[in-house]
C-alpha cells in the first residue's frame, strides 16, 4: 500500500515512453518548456527501450542503502537522523540501531562481506563509521573534518580492500582530494593517493573482471576527469581530463569495460547528456540531458537509468524546466524519459537519484525537494521497468 497518495499525484510519470526521444550523438539546444527539443532518433529493436510503472511511494523514510543480501538501510524522517532502520523489501521498516554520540546517518555503503560504511555527521565534521553487525552498532574509524562524501558511490571495493573519495565544499578552487584505501574492511584506512588539481571527488567505480578502480573529478574543464588505476589506486592514468565530457558523477561498466554515464555539466555552451566513455577516452553522446546527472545504475533484468537533477544556479536546462527527472534505456544507446519529479521549495535544487536496486527487481528512486513529500521533500519511490 502506498505511503502518500498525494505524493504519486505529484509525479509524471512517462510510462510507456514517446514523449522525449532518443538524440544519439546530440547536442541540440532546448527551449521548450516541457521537455527538451530534441531530434528524433531511430526507435531501435526490441527490447531497447523501457516501461515503467511506480510500485510504492514512501514520504516517511529516506532508503540510503541495500546490501547484497536484500537488506535496504535507512532513516526514519519522523525521529532522529542518528537512528537507522531496516526493511526487507522497502515498505516496512524496523529500528536497527544508532550511531554513539548522535552522529548523524549521511550516506552508507555496504561492502561485499555485509560490513556497513557511514559518512556521518559529527559536531567536528564528518567521520566515516563502520558496522559489523548489519547496523545494530556503530563506530567511527576515520575523522574526515571538512571532507566528506558526495554519494554511495564515494566508496568502491576492489580486490579485497575498500576504498573512499572525498568531496568537500569550503572552496570553489582547488583542493587536495584524498584516496583512502582500508585493506581490513573498513577498519583501519591511509591514504592511498593525492590528488591536486580538482575541486571536487566526485566519485568511484570498480571493474573486478579487469581489476581497474575508476575516479571522477569536477567541475571547470581544468578539474574535471576521468581517471583509471589499474594498481590499486597508487597510480592512475587520465581517460578524459581538462574538458565537461569528464565531468560527471557517476558512472555504470558495459560489457567491454567502458563507462555508460549522465555528465554533470551546469554551464553552457555544452549541455549534459548521456555518453559512453571509452577506454581510449572517446566520448559517444546519446541523449542530451535537461540538466546535470548524479547517478547512473544498471539494471538487472537488463537496461539502465539515469537521474537528472534541476541546478538552480544552472544555465543548461530549457526555459520553464523545474523537476527533477529519470531516464532509462534498454540498449544504453536508445533513451526517453521515464519519470518528472516536480519541484517543492523553489529555492533549492530538486534531485532524483537511483543508485540501488531490491531483490523484487524494484528501483529505488531517492527523492530531494520534491513536491509531494512535504515535509522537507524527502523520500523514495518504488519503480518497476520491462524492456519493450
Amino acid at each position: 500500500m502506498t505511503r502518500a497518495t498525494a505524493a504519486v499525484a505529484a509525479l509524471a510519470l512517462v510510462a510507456c515512453g514517446g514523449s522525449v526521444p532518443p538524440a544519439a550523438h546530440s547536442t541540440t539546444d532546448s527551449t521548450d518548456a516541457g521537455s527538451p527539443a530534441l531530434p528524433p532518433g531511430d526507435p531501435g529493436d526490441a527490447g531497447s527501450r523501457l516501461a515503467a510503472e511506480i510500485t510504492y511511494t514512501e514520504t516517511g523514510f529516506n532508503l540510503l542503502a541495500v546490501d547484497r543480501a536484500g537488506t535496504a538501510y535507512g532513516v526514519n524522517l519522523a525521529a532522529s537522523d542518528a537512528e537507522l532502520w531496516s526493511s526487507a523489501d522497502g515498505r516496512a521498516w524496523s529500528k536497527r540501531g544508532a550511531t554513539t554520540g548522535g552522529a548523524s546517518f549521511w550516506m552508507l555503503q555496504p561492502l561485499s562481506d555485509g560490513t556497513l560504511l557511514a559518512d556521518v555527521a559529527t559536531g567536528a565534521g564528518h567521520a566515516i563509521a563502520r558496522s559489523t553487525d548489519r547496523g545494530a552498532t556503530w563506530t567511527e574509524v576515520l575523522p574526515l573534518g571538512a571532507y566528506r562524501s558526495l554519494t554511495p558511490h564515494s566508496f568502491a571495493e576492489l580486490d579485497e580492500a575498500a576504498y573512499f573519495l572525498e568531496y568537500q565544499v569550503f572552496t570553489a578552487g582547488n583542493a587536495l582530494i584524498r584516496l583512502w584505501q582500508s585493506v581490513d574492511g573498513g577498519a583501519t584506512w591511509a591514504v592511498r593517493r593525492l590528488f591536486q588539481g580538482h575541486r571536487h571527488g566526485h566519485g568511484l567505480i570498480a571493474d573486478p573482471a579487469r581489476h581497474a578502480l575508476w575516479a571522477f573529478f569536477g567541475d571547470t574543464d581544468l578539474q574535471s576527469g576521468v581517471y583509471r588505476s589499474t594498481d590499486g589506486g597508487a597510480t592512475w592514468t587520465a581517460i578524459v581530463a581538462g574538458s565537461q565530457d569528464g565531468d560527471i558523477v557517476d558512472a555504470t561498466l558495459l560489457p567491454d569495460g567502458s563507462l555508460l554515464c549522465g555528465q554533470d555539466i551546469s554551464y553552457l555552451p555544452p549541455r549534459p547528456g548521456i555518453a559512453r566513455i571509452g577506454l581510449d577516452g572517446s566520448v559517444t553522446r546519446y541523449q542530451t540531458l535537461p540538466s546535470a546527472s548524479y547517478s547512473t545504475h544498471a539494471i538487472r533484468a537488463g537496461g539502465y537509468v539515469v537521474g537528472a537533477t534541476y541546478e538552480l544556479d544552472a544555465d543548461v536546462s530549457p526555459a520553464g524546466w523545474r523537476q527533477a527527472s529519470l531516464w532509462g534505456s534498454g540498449d544504453g544507446v536508445h533513451w526517453e524519459k521515464l519519470l518528472d519529479v516536480p519541484q517543492l521549495d523553489a529555492k533549492q535544487d530538486v534531485r532524483a537519484d537511483v543508485y540501488w536496486e531490491l531483490p523484487s527487481g524494484e528501483l529505488v528512486i531517492n527523492v530531494r525537494n520534491a513536491a509531494g513529500f512535504e515535509p522537507g521533500g524527502l523520500g523514495y519511490l518504488l519503480i518497476r521497468t520491462t524492456r519493450r
